[in-house]
């Protein structure tokens, strides 16, 4: 846990947009088939929530330090 208030709701806050774009990432592949184009709502949600991460990571550097790699 962080002593910092501030950079504790950052992380729980890292920590839901995660869940999310993994959530995204499995319904974009469940829904998605090879023969049709991408559905462009889940992808344009999923940029979004990308964003917001890479704004989390601008503002409170220690999160990126704190987190384990991940693909997303």
């Amino acid at each position: 846990m962080h002593d910092d208030p501030e950079l504790a709701q950052a992380c729980n806050f890292l920590n839901e947009l995660r869940q999310h774009a993994h959530m995204l990432m499995r319904r974009r592949e469940s829904t998605q088939s090879p023969s049709e184009p991408p559905i462009p709502g889940p992808d344009a949600e999923l940029a979004a929530v990308r964003r917001q991460i890479e704004q989390l990571y601008t503002r409170f550097p220690a999160l990126r330090a704190d987190a384990a790699p991940r693909l997303i």
